[in-house]
């Protein structure tokens, strides 16, 4: 059953009982009321007609009505059955009696006949009255409850409509304003849909990194091990291949390990050591020989960061120096700038080169990445004939220090 469907018959069923209930309450102190009347009735005629034969006993009258009769004890038109009472007010059936004594010798009975009184006439022609109020009632409560229901699913058919218009490329709800629970699901709803958007775009951006990084790394390897199958290779060949095998190899494992890290949706997990700025200089030498790297180091700070993660960003640097630096003399000039919380690293670029970092291809993307994977800030800078690069390690941490000393 649709949630509609069972709110509208909440409704209806809600103000049935609830007219069902007033119509028997009503009816209650209706009977009670009749009650009380008659009652008072009854007394009232019994004091008159003992008042009447206190002054003269044989002016006494005994009313002598449909629905109200009176009888004096030792009389032949006295039934029976009243006879058996005592004293006071008494029922039997339809009739409310009540019995007073006159004198210690005589009584009279007062019998009042329910059926043929004016409030039981009343309260015939009132049932129906109220049978119909209990069904006209409860159409306008179902008719309001449907009307409601429409109010209430109305936001709740909306989300229905987003979610299953959902683009599975590019998947975006936009919360709804309401402020109840529904604003409260839609914002739930959203949030989901968006973590599986980044979790989609991590996904690509995985395989598009991994399928346009790897290639190098695989076609070395593919080339080395055409180069070994021929036998006719000198030692020094077949030495100077295996080496390149090898350097390929850990630099596939080194970035696979990177793009498994990227495809996680937290920050990296800090290092236990420090990183050994040194050794990471030498590496850059060793395998960008015809980078010409000028070193201005003022500090070296100590930074627990993942090493591999590390090497790609300055791998992906230094590839992008060899690749759209501007060449002098066989080499190309970079020069790298060191400080504590700051590592710039520039370099000259052909005049042929387009102003857009775009040219840089997925080296400069995946280095955003991972430095924010990292923790740091990663950004570039395009002036006249020089491209830099510039990042700051830990800037949340250092925009509190600087906030801390100017409050100092």
């Amino acid at each position: 059953m649709r949630f509609k469907t069972r709110l509208t018959f909440t409704h209806g069923l809600f103000a049935f009982i609830l007219c069902a209930l007033l119509a028997f309450l009503l009816d209650a102190c209706l009977s009670l009321v009749e009650n009380q009347v008659i009652s008072s009735i009854l007394t009232q005629e019994a004091d008159e007609l003992l008042a009447q034969y206190q002054e003269d006993p044989e002016l006494l009258a005994p009313p002598d009505l449909d629905e109200f009769k009176g009888y004096l004890s030792g009389e032949k038109n006295v039934p029976t059955w009243l006879e058996t009472f005592e004293s006071g007010h008494h029922k039997r059936d339809n009739y409310r009696i009540l019995i007073q004594d006159l004198d210690s010798n005589r009584r009279i009975y007062l019998v009042y006949d329910e059926a043929r009184g004016v409030l039981d006439q009343f309260e015939a022609r009132l049932t129906p009255v109220l049978v119909i109020l209990v069904l006209v009632v409860s159409a306008v409560g179902i008719g309001l409850g449907y009307y409601q229901s429409k109010i209430l699913t109305r936001p709740i058919d909306n989300l229905v409509t987003q979610v299953e218009s959902v683009n599975t490329e590019d998947p975006e709800i936009v919360p709804l304003e309401n402020k109840d629970e529904i604003g409260i699901l839609s914002q739930a709803y959203a949030d989901l849909v968006g973590r599986l958007n980044q979790y989609n775009q991590r996904e690509k951006a995985f395989t598009r990194y991994a399928s346009h990084e790897l290639m190098t790394p695989l076609a070395i390897i593919s080339n080395n091990l055409e180069l070994l199958r021929n036998e006719n290779i000198s030692a020094e060949l077949q030495s100077r291949a295996i080496d390149r095998l090898h350097e390929a190899t850990n630099q596939m494992q080194r970035q696979i390990e990177v793009f498994l890290m990227l495809a996680r949706e937290d920050q990296l997990e800090p290092a236990l050591q420090p990183l050994d700025w040194n050794q990471l200089w030498d590496e850059m030498k060793a395998h960008f020989p015809h980078v010409s790297l000028s070193l201005e180091i003022t500090v070296e700070p100590k930074i627990y960061a993942n090493e591999a993660a590390v090497q790609v960003i300055l791998f992906n640097i230094f590839g992008n120096v060899e690749r759209h630096g501007a060449e002098e003399q066989g080499s190309f000039n970079a020069w790298l700038t060191l400080e504590s919380r700051f590592l710039n690293i520039r370099n000259t670029v052909s005049g042929s080169e387009h102003r857009s970092v775009q040219r840089y291809g997925f080296g400069l993307e995946i280095n955003e990445k991972l430095c924010a994977a990292i923790g740091w800030r990663f950004t570039t800078h395009r002036k006249s004939d020089t491209f830099s690069v510039t990042i700051e390690f830990n800037p949340d941490e250092g925009s509190i220090s600087q906030s801390n000393s100017k409050g100092t």
